[in-house]
């Protein structure tokens, strides 16, 4: 191949490259667009205009509108509520890794919404969203793991050995060494005695204790609640 010939190549690939990245940000540049008259148009209820604007981008595979087309459809804006319809277009959605339809389907398996109620997958749904840092699902996930629900208890503790980062904020063992126990008062039997940094997850309080996760044990027990608090430094003056 001759030094020519290549040069003649190299310039048709870069040539083609530069059109085919100037054809696809024109393309997001119209999708954006389109997507912003669609918001505005939901804002000022225009409904049927925003769905006319969203569907045809949806059948084109664009998340953001399949989340939104599903929005419209769980909540009834110009259509008529059908939450099986919403699974659907949320089930695609979430295939591309959407955290705001991996907690709006967890949301609809919570509540058996379109499909029959299984805490199992919403709680799996809601720990994707986390994952992805949707603060909703967060919130949504704690709320959960704090119910004496037996299942909601378990994935509580399995997160506690792995992904506990998710459950949100910390505190901190204050003191050299603080028992826990199995219920919140010193009656009950000691779980385990924590050293100081040891971080907790706390999920509520009773009577001047709080009932926290163990964070790396996947142990939950109660502890006198002045034993522990957030870690200094991380935290704005209040």
């Amino acid at each position: 191949m001759t030094s020519v010939f290549r040069s003649s190549l190299t310039l048709l690939f870069f040539l083609l490259s530069g059109q085919l990245h100037a054809q696809f940000f024109s393309h997001q540049q119209q999708t954006d667009k389109l997507d912003l008259k669609a918001r505005s148009a939901m804002q000022q209820g225009n409904y049927a205009i925003a769905y006319c604007i969203w569907e045809p981008l949806a059948q084109q595979g664009n998340s953001s509108a399949q989340y939104n087309i599903g929005w419209m459809y769980h909540n009834g804006y110009g259509l008529s509520i059908n939450d099986e319809k919403a699974l659907n277009w949320w089930l695609k959605s979430a295939t591309t890794g959407d955290a705001n339809s991996h907690y709006a389907l967890g949301d609809l398996y919570s509540q058996g919404l379109g499909v029959e109620k299984n805490l199992p997958i919403a709680l799996g749904w809601y720990i994707s969203a986390a994952l992805k840092g949707h603060e909703p699902a967060k919130e949504t996930l704690m709320a959960l793991l704090s119910s004496n629900n037996e299942l909601a208890q378990n994935t509580f503790q399995l997160l506690l050995k792995t992904d506990w980062s998710l459950l949100g904020d910390t505190m901190q063992v204050n003191v050299d060494k603080a028992n826990t126990r199995r219920g919140p008062d010193k009656s009950y039997k000691v779980v385990a005695t924590l050293e100081r940094g040891h971080n907790v997850i706390p999920l509520r309080e009773q009577n001047g204790w709080t009932y926290i996760g163990i964070t790396h044990t996947g142990k939950t027990a109660w502890i006198f609640s002045r034993l522990i608090s957030k870690p200094a430094g991380i935290y704005p003056l209040e």
